[in-house]
């Protein structure tokens, strides 16, 4: 702070030369004396202290709450010490509020200075600079509070940037319109032209009126936190708001705060109803109710002798220009300092969240734990809101209460601003913010009781690090890494619903990323992508695989752009094709404006889902249900397409080629569970019926909560329970299965039973109408007809010419001519919208969809429940992409059509003659599920004694099953507790192993082979890693 002090200290003496000192009457009186810069300097070593370590050290202990289960909340630490405060101080415009928090803060500790040196009089040089510097963040910070409450908190952009900055302009229009409008207002009723003290506070309460809306909803929704939290650090006890143990000092202080807690209803009442009696009432006492505290504290001044005379003492006290500065040393020591950071640390906790209601919420708990943006906003926001508004209030009551010892205070009384106007307006302020607390506060005591009993679950993340944030560190871990590698549904729940024994931080942790990967491979992705931030709120924000899981199912529902920032900053070793892939597929979904071409597919080398993509786009040239072998291999994402030929060729009646593929997959994997249902399903449609419940009886002894099995019990004529997803769509109706067309955006079935779901059908997944198009000689591309083209062109366009040249006629040329242009440019501009619209990727009513829709039903192309084999919904998928290795799938949404290249609608046609053909003369699949108690009635087929997969394939089709099996029933379980190997981190596992591409790029061939080491080291201290 040298340079800018000696910077300050030349420009005051240069200033000294010019100004005169001034007393608080406002007398000047001439000489320079160098003691006059000793406020001043005095002031900004305080403030470099406070700067340096103060608020360092009052943010040293912040953290952030989030439920993870009913009643629920872990704790987890945002700030361990000062220097990880520093770090979080250094991030983003957090220096921006906090300059603005500075400025108030180092002008009133100037304006002590003063007072302290020389209370006759003030040095004129630091009154322009205490002035300046409480005036900046006075006037900023109703413009950024505002800003703070209607920003959406996206991610950085260029396009964001732009949105901001017209936004933010438009907020500040609004704020000097509203502020001017008051102005004018108290103008026009102020006599004489010239505005009244009272118009001109009531403008200044406009103007901040932003700040104290915020204030007071903030204090309002924090309260119940606030006083729990104090209450029990006063008794000792540590809590979300105060983690460490509290010393003497700050058990006092909390205790405090408690009791000035407990009084701020009352007190606020009484300034709101003192305000209201005063300005409805005027009575003549009005100076007299303002100064002794309002209506309770005059109503207490007048009954009770003793407090009369110690307030008769007080106004000789204040007289006293030392009591003034030890006024004001403890208003910053306070209000500006204390309080302000006891709102902070719930701010930044989310307790207006769980706490409160009608709260300012910046951003959700979870956010705040992951993401440093999220964090930067919470204290940007407190510093620069918060200061302004109490700088201001500081001000204010200095005035209202020592009125003489303040600087021009005589021009203030001699523009009408006496002592009862300096009190109604101080009282006007602190009344607006309390009336805002009061309401909020009002609707907020209800949770009270609730929050009582909540658990909170304090620093989970640090009894869990050595065991979750290591793979390989703890069996848990492996076994759901594994089950999810494998499709493992049944593994997945049934781990979910055990009793273990350990930490239940870490049990927590490891059952919600099984729950998040349950969803995420049923394609329940809106309650995947919300399990998925739980599990990176928990592990800290350093989980890139829950975030590559948000980002798939942003995709799979259709939202590119929060896809593309779920995948922004992602850290992964160099040569891992992971988020590579998904950043590809991301920007390939969207035709219209995405970053990447048809060429680009030729920069992937052996990348399976690169091959699957390209294979997609082949079969959708013609509708194809046949496979190209060239095309696949054996990995687990080529099972997975294979298995989704499947469905498509079970619906193009090609059974043979169906089970062929089936039992191929089933050699493949003998224990996976989507094979054998392929299988069966291939069987129901041939009338082997009794073959496929063999099937089935295999399955429910493996992997009885599966809901895929269930649903294949379903199908089978089993009664089972139609509250999983997959049974709902089987056998449910209405209401049941209407609900699942959000919750499974990727999944084509769930739209075909809901009243207009077509377009979200094939928006899920065009392949669904497959069939069904190539029955009816559809051909996939979508064109405008050539019916719209002459309506558009050759009768709208002579319309409009012949109306243009009747105006001309009836008006003059000039007439006619503007009519013409008007509506040929209305007509091109209505149809450049409608095609923009069209280009909007969305899942629900996406308009290109709607118009494929349209012209499927001109085709008379309608796919449903009466056409389509029953079971499809287990198997249809469409691209397919791997997170970890685990295989996902995002759907085949319709206008990739986009993408095709432009064949011979007469060459399409006639192939799809052919197969219509091929169709019609073949025997139909199963479309609707078994009845009761068939097994009874229908006589065996032949053979059907020996299990069917033995009868078909032979032993090959249950190599490992048995130790599957004993495993599923705890007999060659995995021991518990920590496994006996070194921890490594989870980038040091063997990529290959798992089926995750790597170095599949062939511009980037020129990287080595990735060695699987992090880019961060496992840490063996508390303190997390450094944000620079």
């Amino acid at each position: 702070m040298r340079k800018p002090l000696l910077s300050l200290a030349i420009f005051v003496v240069v200033l000294s030369t010019l100004f005169p000192l001034v007393s608080a009457e406002g007398d000047g009186s001439s000489g320079f004396n160098p003691q006059d810069l000793l406020p001043i300097v005095v002031g900004l070593l305080v403030a470099g202290i406070m700067w340096k370590w103060f608020i360092p050290n009052q943010l040293s202990n912040l953290q952030v709450a989030f439920e993870i289960d009913d009643d629920l909340y872990e704790v987890h630490r945002v700030t361990r010490d000062n220097d990880d405060a520093k770090d979080l101080l250094s991030e983003g415009s957090v220096g921006y509020g906090l300059g603005l928090y500075m400025m108030g803060m180092t002008g009133v500790l100037i304006l002590i200075g003063e007072f302290l040196v020389d209370p006759d009089s003030f040095f004129k040089p630091s009154l322009y600079i205490i002035a300046t510097l409480i005036l900046i963040p006075i006037l900023i910070s109703p413009w950024e509070t505002l800003n703070a409450q209607l920003s959406k908190n996206t991610k950085s952009s260029s396009n964001n940037r732009i949105i901001a900055f017209f936004r933010r302009t438009f907020t500040l229009l609004i704020i000097l319109g509203i502020t001017i409008a008051s102005l004018m207002y108290g103008i026009q009723e102020s006599e004489g032209g010239v505005i009244e003290p009272f118009w001109l506070a009531f403008a200044m309460l406009v103007f901040m009126s932003p700040t104290i809306f915020a204030y007071g909803r903030i204090m309002g929704a924090s309260w119940n936190m606030l006083l729990i939290g104090k209450w029990r650090t006063s008794n000792g006890r540590k809590n979300p708001i105060d983690p460490d143990k509290a010393g003497f000092v700050n058990r006092l202080f909390s205790l405090i705060l408690v009791l000035f807690l407990l009084t701020m209803p009352i007190t606020a009442l009484n300034g709101i109803v003192t305000v209201l009696y005063v300005l409805i009432d005027d009575p003549v006492n009005k100076t007299e109710i303002l100064n002794y505290g309002g209506i309770i504290g005059h109503s207490i001044y007048v009954r009770i002798d003793l407090i009369s005379e110690i307030l008769f003492h007080w106004e000789f006290i204040k007289s006293m220009p030392q009591f003034l500065s030890l006024y004001l040393s403890l208003n910053i020591a306070i209000v500006g300092l204390a309080f302000i950071f006891e709102l902070t640390r719930n701010l930044m906790l989310g307790g207006q969240s769980f706490g409160g209601l009608f709260g300012v919420v910046l951003d959700n708990p979870r956010d705040i734990r992951t993401e440093i943006e999220a964090q930067t906003r919470q204290l940007k926001f407190a510093f620069a809101g918060f200061s302004g508004y109490t700088v201001l209030l500081l001000v204010l009551v200095c005035y209202k209460e020592f009125g003489d010892l303040m600087p021009f205070t005589d021009r203030l009384e001699a523009n009408n601003f006496d002592e009862g106007m300096r009190l109604l307006a101080t009282w006007m302020f602190i009344a607006v913010g309390q009336a805002i607390f009061l309401l909020t506060w009002l609707v907020s005591i209800i949770r009270f009781g609730k929050l009582r009993n909540l658990r909170f679950d304090l620093n989970p993340d640090e009894r869990r690090e050595g065991a979750v944030k290591l793979a390989g560190g703890d069996w848990m871990r492996t076994l759901v890494d594994d089950a999810a590698l494998n499709e493992d549904l049944d593994t997945l729940i049934n781990f979910q619903k055990q009793s273990l024994d350990g930490d239940p931080s870490v049990i927590r942790f490891e059952k919600a990323r099984a729950r998040m990967w349950e969803l995420a491979i049923r394609g329940l992705w809106p309650a995947a992508i919300e399990e998925s931030r739980k599990v990176l709120a928990q592990a800290g924000g350093d989980d890139d695989i829950a975030r590559m899981i948000i980002a798939t199912g942003h995709m799979a529902s259709r939202r590119l752009d929060a896809a593309r920032d779920a995948l922004h900053g992602l850290e992964q070793p160099e040569g891992y094709d992971e988020p590579e892939l998904l950043a590809f597929v991301c920007e390939w979904l969207d035709p219209w404006s995405g970053n990447v071409t048809e060429d680009d597919f030729w920069d992937w080398e052996n990348n399976p889902c690169i091959n699957h993509l390209q294979n997609l786009l082949q079969m959708v040239r013609s509708w194809s249900a046949k496979p190209n072998n060239d095309f696949f291999d054996k990995d687990r994402l080529s099972q997975n397409a294979q298995l989704s030929m499947v469905s498509l060729l079970r619906s193009q009646r090609l059974h043979d080629d169906a089970l062929d593929v089936a039992l191929k997959m089933v050699r493949q994997n003998p224990t996976g569970v989507r094979p054998r249902i392929a299988a069966a399903l291939c069987l129901i449609d041939t009338g082997d019926w009794h073959s496929a419940r063999s099937i089935m009886e295999e399955l429910n002894e493996s992997d009885k909560n599966d809901p895929r099995v269930k649903a294949l019990s379903a199908i089978l004529g089993h009664p089972v329970d139609e509250e999983e997803f997959e049974v709902a769509l089987v056998s449910g109706k209405g209401k049941a299965i209407k609900k699942w067309i959000n919750q499974a955006p990727s999944n084509a079935v769930a739209a075909l039973d809901v009243k207009g779901g077509m377009d979200e059908a094939i928006n899920a997944n065009v392949m669904i109408a497959a069939h069904e198009a190539a029955r009816k000689g559809m051909t996939p591309r979508y064109q405008s007809g050539g019916l719209s083209i002459i309506f558009n062109y050759f009768i709208l366009v002579p319309i409009w010419l012949l109306m243009g040249i009747y105006t001309y006629t009836e008006y003059g040329q000039i007439e006619g001519f503007g009519v013409a242009v008007a509506l040929i440019t209305l007509h091109s501009s209505i149809r450049r919208l409608s095609k923009q619209q069209r280009k909007l990727v969305r899942h629900r009513d996406q308009k290109a969809m709607v118009a494929y829709a349209k012209r499927m039903k001109r085709f008379k192309v309608q796919p449903n429940r009466s056409n389509i084999p029953v079971g499809t919904h287990l198997l249809l998928s469409g691209i397919l992409v791997t997170v970890n290795g685990v295989v996902l799938d995002i759907g085949f949404p319709g206008w990739l059509t986009e993408n095709l290249p432009k064949d011979s609608d007469k060459a399409v046609k006639s192939r799809l003659k052919r197969r219509s053909t091929k169709i019609s003369k073949s025997k139909p699949p199963r479309y609707q599920k078994l009845g009761d108690g068939w097994w009874l009635k229908r006589p065996k087929e032949d053979g059907s004694d020996i299990p069917a997969l033995e009868r078909l394939i032979g032993p090959v089709a249950y190599r490992g099953r048995p130790s599957y099996i004993d495993r599923k029933k705890g007999k060659s379980a995995r021991p518990t507790g920590k496994i006996p190997s070194k921890p490594r981190a989870a980038h040091t596992l063997d990529l290959a192993s798992r089926g995750i591409p790597t170095n599949t790029i062939v511009s980037e061939r020129n990287s080595k082979k990735p060695s699987f080491k992090p880019k961060g080291r496992v840490r063996d201290t508390r303190r997390p890693p450094s944000r620079k």
